[in-house]
This record gives C-alpha cells, sequence and structure tokens, in this order.
C-alpha cells in the first residue's frame, strides 16, 4: 500500500497542470478574450501615397476579381497584438511603414499581393532601405500568403530562405507577390518576391529580393481553436 507522501506526490503531480491550466484560461487577460472579435485599421500616415496605391491598374485589376479579398493588413487580427508586429506595431508611423498594408488575397489558389509604402527613416547606413525591412515584410506577407491552408489557419515560420537582389529607395511603394508551391497537413511552403513598383513612365520594376518560407503548424495548436485567440 502506497504511503500517504508518495500518494500526495502522485496527486499533485496530476492536479497541478490541470489547475494551472484552468487559472491560466480564467485569469487571460479580458482586453484580449474581448477584442477578438473587435478588428481595428490603422489609421494612414500619408494619405497621399495610399491614393496612389489606389489608382494603381494592378490595385484595380485585383479589386474587379472576385477571386480576391481585400483587406488591410491591421484588419486580419485583433487590435490588441498590434503591437507585436513589426510593420503596424513599432514601426508604423511618420517616415516609417505610412500607409497600412493594402494586402489582396485568394485563399483558395494560395495567392497574395501586398502592398507597402516605406518611408525615409526604414534604411540602412548607406541611406537604401535596410535589409531587416525586407525580410521583416517577406516574413509577415509569406505567413499570410499560407496561414489558411493550415488545419488551425495559425502557424510559424519553420525555416525563411531570403535572396538579396537589389536595395530600394527610401519613400518607395513596394508590392509583395507571393504563392503558395505545397500544402500537405501542417506543412506549408510559401515562394515570394518583394518588387518596388514603378512611379515613372516607362520605368521597370527592380526586385528588392525573393524568398521561400516554410509554415508550420506545431501539433498542440490545435488546443487553441476553442480559445479563439
Amino acid at each position: 500500500m502506497p504511503s500517504p507522501i508518495s500518494f500526495l506526490r502522485a496527486f499533485s503531480r496530476f492536479t497541478t497542470p490541470i489547475i494551472a491550466f484552468g487559472a491560466g484560461v480564467v485569469l487571460f487577460p479580458a482586453e484580449w478574450r474581448k477584442s477578438r472579435w473587435e478588428p481595428r485599421k490603422l489609421t494612414h500616415f500619408n494619405e497621399e501615397a495610399l491614393e496612389k496605391i489606389l489608382k494603381l491598374d494592378l490595385f484595380k485589376q485585383l479589386e474587379s476579381n472576385p477571386s480576391y479579398k481585400m483587406y488591410y493588413s491591421s484588419e486580419s487580427f485583433p487590435r490588441q497584438h498590434h503591437s507585436n508586429y513589426v510593420s503596424r506595431g513599432m514601426l508604423f508611423g511618420p517616415d516609417l511603414f505610412e500607409v497600412d498594408p493594402v494586402v489582396f488575397l485568394n485563399e483558395s489558389e494560395g495567392e497574395l499581393t501586398a502592398f507597402y509604402h516605406l518611408g525615409k527613416d526604414l534604411v540602412s547606413g548607406d541611406g537604401m532601405l535596410h535589409n531587416g525591412i525586407t525580410a521583416t515584410i517577406l516574413d509577415e506577407g509569406l505567413c499570410a500568403c499560407g496561414f489558411s491552408l493550415l488545419p488551425s489557419k495559425r502557424g510559424v515560420t519553420a525555416n525563411l530562405t531570403i535572396d538579396f537582389k537589389n536595395q530600394a529607395q527610401p519613400q518607395s511603394t513596394v508590392v509583395l507577390r507571393a504563392k503558395v508551391a505545397e500544402a500537405k497537413g501542417r506543412k506549408v511552403v510559401i515562394d515570394g518576391t518583394l518588387l518596388t513598383f514603378p512611379t515613372h513612365l516607362g520605368e521597370k520594376p527592380m526586385e528588392i529580393a525573393s524568398a521561400k518560407c516554410v509554415l508550420v503548424e506545431p501539433k498542440w495548436f490545435k488546443y487553441f481553436r476553442w480559445l479563439q485567440i
């Protein structure tokens, strides 16, 4: 017959995780729970740049295509998460990410096109667009392209390979084109290219970088579906 101490140890090992999980659910910040269904679009800091994007032929083509859903990037996740995103949080503002990225997503085909306007302060020491900004756009954008093909619609970047080609000028409007190359179970592979958008007649787009993202859904993500976070 087990001793009282052994019984208590076994009981503690069994009940402690359950109690901790229950407490975590109960004490989960109310602001996070309530705002799950309250997306909030950010205010644009450069209306002129936004107007130019809205007048682009590519924008109009995508807007008229019923296969694509158009949204502003900040509308795709609850407002309490905005501060955790680089392009919609700490680096969103005057002379930084000046426009809430405009996104067109075809979920069934796994295709995404997104427009960004990059301010004069998103540069490295040589005065050109910082490679870290390029990497951030590619990471966030390629993930957004692949999320819908995961079982829980959520995932994490397992690997991101970037081939940097050129550096863009500050105050550039850039476009991200992404497409799912492979989708199988809890793994999605997405290819993407970031280009400058021509602002003058006869000017050709310049490829800034291309990338391949491996997006995976950890097994335990399925337990978060009922929490709606």
